[in-house]
């Protein structure tokens, strides 16, 4: 059964967090993560390090690295409003049909500029590949929850239900949409080498944005993101199998959770984009 629109809410009703509320939280993450994960990075980045110890200490490292940001986001959002309720993160039910529509047709729109951007530029795929991961089951998950669970789903909800939205309250979809893609694309350290791939990052980037202003639903952008982790993630040193399994749940999961939290009102109003 498809599920209504909830009623229109007024403006002062929706999050109302400054602009620059995404770059202070950034910020205060970074100062977070610096100081948690110091005893971390030794062991996640040595060559020494065995592939399931190396792999575990990663996941860690992300984990708590994403958790920072994240808290970063909800603590910048009980500054402005008091506290901030799931559906101000776009963490709600919208109607099944449009909503599948809308994230099918951005995946493969995405999937395909990729491709063709690849194709014309002549980048090489490895310079694509995520990091390696080391031979066995332990690293292949461990990598595989970092890389396909935790990343979209912290990076989502602090680029997009977050620093995005913050952006909007003040400024048009479009110049928010650029604003968000060059930070997030800036972030992606490891492919300074090869500065075309961050073309690519900078327009997945703003096709998630213009996604989630067009569903309001924070768990489609999760999913497209899970689904190009996954693509990326699969026939490196993790294998095949363990990525896809991942990836099938995250996709799973975001299909049916937002039917247990059920319809919630827009972090967006009505506009030519979002409903």
């Amino acid at each position: 059964m498809n599920l209504p629109h909830p009623p229109e809410l007024p403006e002062a009703a929706r999050p109302r967090w400054p602009p620059g509320f995404g770059f202070a939280a950034m910020a205060a993450g970074t100062g977070a993560v610096i100081l948690a994960s110091f005893p971390l990075v030794p062991v996640a980045l040595s060559s020494t390090a065995d592939g399931a110890l190396g792999a575990l200490a990663l996941l860690v490292l992300i984990v708590v690295q994403d958790a920072a940001y994240m808290g970063a986001a909800v603590g910048f959002a009980y500054l402005r409003g008091g506290r901030p309720r799931a559906w101000h993160f776009g963490l709600r039910a919208t109607p099944v049909k449009r909503t599948l529509v809308l994230t099918v047709a951005a995946t493969a729109l995405i999937l395909g500029f990729e491709l063709g951007f690849i194709e014309l530029v002549g980048i090489d795929d490895s310079d694509t590949d995520e990091l390696g991961t080391g031979d066995g089951f332990v690293p292949a998950l461990a990598f595989s929850l970092a890389a396909i669970v935790v990343a979209p789903v912290a990076e989502e909800f602090f680029f997009r239900a977050f620093f995005y939205r913050a952006l909007r309250n003040r400024l048009r979809v479009w110049s928010s949409t650029l604003i968000t893609s060059v930070v997030f694309a800036s972030l992606h350290l490891q492919y300074v080498t090869t500065p075309l791939v961050f073309v690519i990052i900078g327009a997945f980037a703003a096709a998630c944005c213009l996604v989630y202003e067009a569903t309001g639903n924070l768990f489609t952008v999760i999913a497209i993101h899970a689904i190009f982790n996954t693509l990326a993630t699969a026939g490196t040193d993790a294998g095949f199998v363990v990525p896809v399994v991942v990836g099938v749940a995250v996709v799973g999961a975001c299909m049916l959770i937002p039917r247990k939290l059920g319809p919630a009102p827009s972090p967006f109003p009505r506009t030519a984009l979002a409903q």
